[in-house]
């Protein structure tokens, strides 16, 4: 930084430093020092060291690129949002300005709300999965001499109910990624397998629409390395959503191809594709952000909690991987998922965290 920046940046409350990229404190203004003081030393310089083949945390903040850095650091008991202002020359080594706000009461805050929504989800599971499996009996039964007009009734509290349990999964997915539980143990996962168990769990729902839903996979598509659980689970969401707004007598086609580095499989892609009423265009980047739901209404009724697309997002981003929209309003949407082909070896956990905000 410039002199004249030092002495404004010496002024202000807010921690904050200038760090290299072994852990050393280049200058720190006033604030920093009676924040931190000394103790910055050790924790600094293991942010910066490499474990077990993952970075530290202050690794992040010298990648190449110029955009916004920020992540959440525990530091000493306390939690710090870090925030990288610039990039600095002039040093002794490659250097970052840093400045660290104290975010400890706000996510101990939302860590309790996210424990209150994960409770209270977690007690309406128990008696809403009663309700499903009495009716799911009820209309299972062989010579069933109900009125047909009670039997459509059933099947109506029936989809409704099935729609409940999935918004109360939402809730309780998107309260774990807000806490940070959101853990997934990796393995080796067939795609294969993973898309033809996606598209059976909802083959009943799509026939009941009308809706045709298909998959074609080559059976000679590497592993990956992730959760099969969690993946089933983004493609089912990404299905769930195409049937929202796919008419009836529509076509719903999930599919899967390799994509190569010369002769090496380099990674998959995964695709789920409608014919549906598509997506408005000033709508398309926004619609994996939580809480976002199209303007588009459904065609199946009832709305939903707008953190479905929010979960695909944040499991395949936790697999190393990226997702990706393209629409035609009134034509179709197609949903993109590209998954790296990683070595078996690679094992242990993931884990899809809340992107926190400033």
């Amino acid at each position: 930084m410039t002199t004249e920046n030092n002495q404004i940046a010496e002024k202000l409350s807010t921690p904050i430093a200038i760090v290299n990229e072994h852990g050393g404190v280049e200058w720190r203004n006033d604030a920093f020092e009676m924040m931190f003081g000394g103790d910055a030393k050790e924790w600094l310089q293991e942010g910066a060291r490499a474990v077990g083949g993952e970075r530290g945390w202050l690794q992040d903040f010298f990648m190449d690129g110029d955009e916004h850095r920020a992540s959440d650091v525990e530091i000493e008991g306390r939690t710090f949002r870090v925030e990288r202002i610039m990039a600095v020359e002039g040093y002794s080594a490659r250097t970052v300005a840093l400045w660290f706000e104290d975010v400890t009461q706000q996510r101990q805050m939302e860590q309790a709300k996210s424990d209150f929504t994960a409770q209270i989800v977690h007690d309406l599971r128990g008696p809403l999965s009663g309700i499903q499996g009495t009716l799911e009996f009820v209309l299972s039964q062989e010579g069933n001499k109900l009125d047909s007009m009670y039997t459509d009734l059933l099947q109506e509290a029936q989809r409704e109910s099935e729609r409940m349990m999935g918004l109360i999964n939402e809730l309780l997915d998107f309260s774990k990624i807000e806490s940070g539980s959101f853990v997934m143990e990796k393995e080796p996962v067939r795609v294969a397998g993973v898309l033809k168990r996606a598209v059976r769990s909802l083959q009943q729902v799509a026939g009941r629409d009308e809706i045709f839903l298909m998959s074609a996979h080559g059976r000679d598509a590497p592993q990956v390395i992730g959760s099969v659980e969690k993946l089933t689970q983004a493609i089912i969401n990404l299905v769930s959503n195409s049937l929202k707004f796919t008419p009836k007598k529509g076509i719903i086609s999930v599919g899967a191809q390799i994509m190569r580095n010369g002769e090496v499989p380099d990674a998959i892609v995964i695709t789920v594709t409608d014919s549906g009423m598509g997506i408005k265009a000033d709508e398309v980047q926004q619609i994996w952000e939580k809480y976002k739901q199209s303007g588009t209404k459904s065609l199946r009724g009832g709305g939903g909690t707008g953190l479905g697309l929010y979960i695909v997002k944040q499991i395949v981003e936790a697999h190393g991987g990226e997702v990706t929209v393209a629409s035609i309003e009134g034509i179709g949407t197609s949903m993109v998922i590209k998954l790296p082909v990683k070595k078996a070896t690679d094992t242990g956990v993931i884990t899809a965290s809340r992107v926190a905000t400033s």
